[in-house]
This record gives structure tokens, C-alpha cells and sequence, in this order.
């Protein structure tokens, strides 16, 4: 049953709509990948300019500790920072998105002997992975609504 044929039933209708229907919503969708975007596009706005907030020297110095040259330092700001404006707009998302998950993935490696829980000493892989497998989707599902670039038919 769609969200449309339920609000026929009533307040009722809508709810049995909502938590019994294993479809995906094709009038709602976009609006869950647009707000998934924009998540998703923001933390890497805001994770990048921590980089520089903090000294871009320190990022130089972290990456350095594991085992990646510190001259990769600037480049990966500002592809963090091209990529999250991209993703957060809506333009070529499923590529940025996916480009991008190089980036996480790498972090997720590094953190991997830590453990699983973010809190850890060091911090886990656990909020890392959360951020790859949201990106994942949007490489997978799309932009959704509002975007920049409005998807192709196929």
C-alpha cells in the first residue's frame, strides 16, 4: 500500500503505510536521500575546515604517525572540502560520494587495530564505518531531491 492509498483509510491508514510497507516510498525517497546528502555533504564541510582550524601542521603530523606522507596534507583538504560542497549541492554526487569512500576507507583501516568503539583511546572504526555506509548509499541510491544535478532516466 502507498502513503497515497493510506491516507484514503485515515490517520491509521498512514501509519500501517508507514511501518508495514517493505517498498520503497517512491514519492518520499528523494526527500531521505536529500536529507542523507546534506548530512552527509556537511560533515565533510566541517571536516575539513577543522584541518585548518586546528593547524594544518597537526594534519600533516597525523598522517605522518600513520604511514602517509604529510605532503598529502593540503590535497586532502581541499578534496574533502571540493567534495563535501559537491555532495552537499547535489552535484555529480554518486561520483564524489564515491571517490570520497577512499578516503573513509582509509580511516577505517587506520582505526581498525584500535577496536570497534569510537569512545576508545584512539577511537574505534565505529563512527567511521557508520559515515562509509551512509555515503555508500547515496553512491548507490543517488542525490534526491533538490540537487544541483537532477538524475538521468535509466
Amino acid at each position: 500500500m502507498s502513503i497515497e492509498q493510506a491516507r484514503e483509510q485515515g490517520a491509521a491508514g498512514v501509519l500501517a503505510s508507514l511501518f508495514g510497507n517493505a517498498t520503497v516510498d517512491a514519492a518520499l525517497a528523494p526527500y531521505g536521500l536529500f536529507l542523507l546528502r546534506v548530512a552527509v555533504g556537511f560533515d565533510w564541510i566541517v571536516h575539513a575546515l577543522l584541518k585548518t582550524y586546528r593547524g594544518m601542521y597537526t594534519h600533516e603530523a597525523l598522517l605522518a604517525k600513520n604511514g602517509i606522507t604529510p605532503l598529502l596534507a593540503w590535497p586532502t583538504f581541499s578534496v574533502e572540502l571540493i567534495g563535501g560542497c559537491a555532495i552537499l549541492l547535489g552535484w555529480y554526487t554518486r561520483q564524489w560520494a564515491a571517490f570520497l569512500l577512499i578516503f573513509l576507507a582509509v580511516v577505517v583501516w587506520i582505526k581498525w587495530p584500535v577496536g570497534w568503539l569510537y569512545s576508545s583511546p584512539g577511537g574505534g572504526f565505529e563512527y567511521p564505518l557508520l559515515w562509509l555506509v551512509a555515503q555508500a548509499a547515496l553512491v548507490l541510491a543517488g542525490s534526491g531531491a533538490f540537487a544541483l544535478q537532477a538524475g538521468r532516466g535509466g
